[in-house]
């Protein structure tokens, strides 16, 4: 009798153990959940003081069935380079030429000779066009390259794969590497935790670097020693917020930087201190957590936007331009 009486206890608590479960599996399945308390309410940063925006989107072009992957400016001409094609662009939007190039681009860089083309662990050189010239070594399995910017005869390459970034010479010779770090307190390596590693040589010959999980750019000198960074993490239009965010930059003439956001997409310019001078492109315009566009500019101060999630180039004037 007792083992009866002990049986029925013990099937008694399994029922009532099984019960809790079903009943927190039922109220937890997401179309049952209450509101999270703690949820981000990612929607209050989305919108933008028209005060703080300085351009206007004047035209944009279709790149049809073209899957581009970066995007640069050179004496006022658009090189695209696409899934297995270099696409030449009048910066009126009128094709000038549609090259085959090495497929599975990842990024683009001009100088008055050459355009240089990041693929995922190497580098490729190419006639202004898309004449093959050279295929550099690769940079190892792990690499992922993003981001290529020239210097006279230095083609710095950013891989984010191996967080550092590669100096080459025109002629694909590795001059030296460097990760970010610096033999002060302030110093810190590049922090990558995504494929958003960009950088960019400015007017003035100044080579700027983003650390991206710092949400900082950084100045380095010709061979990468630190000599300078700012950095703004806020939820705030002033800052930046997410995931390796600057995801993506440009300069303009007057050194002051274009920066472009994904997640919460935006496109905004600061100065060189890292102050927010306007917002060039607000989230409205994007789509919702979408990646960030690749940005260039001509020699009018022009802003390009190649808006990967619409697949075409948007051009963004001043306001007040014409």
């Amino acid at each position: 009798m007792k083992k009866r009486s002990l049986t029925i206890v013990v099937l008694v608590i399994l029922a009532v153990i099984i019960g809790v479960i079903l009943f927190d599996f039922l109220t937890k399945r997401p179309d049952r959940r209450g509101e999270n308390p703690y949820a981000l309410d990612v929607d209050q940063y989305r919108d933008v003081d028209e005060k703080l925006i300085s351009h206007l989107e004047t035209r944009n072009f279709s790149l049809g069935s073209l899957k581009a992957s970066g995007i640069c400016c050179f004496n006022d001409t658009l090189f695209i380079a696409c899934d297995s094609s270099l696409a030449v662009i009048s910066r009126a939007g009128t094709p000038e030429g549609l090259y085959a190039i090495l497929p599975n681009s990842t990024c683009i860089a001009a100088d008055e000779k050459y355009l240089y083309v990041g693929y995922n662990d190497f580098v490729a050189k190419y006639s202004h066009g898309g004449l093959l010239l050279d295929q550099w070594s690769g940079l190892g399995e792990r690499a992922v390259v993003t981001s290529l910017a020239i210097k006279g005869e230095r083609v710095y390459v950013a891989d984010a794969g191996n967080r550092k970034v590669v100096i080459y010479n025109s002629s694909g010779e590795i001059q030296g590497e460097f990760e970010g770090k610096s033999e002060t307190d302030d110093g810190h390596g590049f922090i990558v935790p995504s494929a958003n590693f960009d950088l960019v040589v400015n007017g003035f010959g100044e080579l700027w670097v983003v650390n991206p999980g710092k949400h900082s750019i950084e100045n380095y000198t010709d061979e990468g020693r630190l000599r300078g960074f700012w950095e703004n993490t806020s939820f705030d239009i002033e800052g930046f917020m997410g995931c390796c965010n600057p995801a993506r930059i440009t300069v303009l003439g007057d050194g002051s930087f274009v920066t472009s956001e994904k997640g919460i997409v935006r496109i905004k310019i600061y100065d060189q201190s890292g102050k927010l001078l306007s917002v060039v492109a607000p989230p409205r315009l994007f789509k919702e957590e979408g990646k960030a566009p690749d940005v260039c500019v001509d020699t009018q101060g022009i802003i390009y936007a190649l808006d990967f999630d619409r697949d075409m180039v948007r051009i963004f004037e001043p306001k007040g331009n014409g």
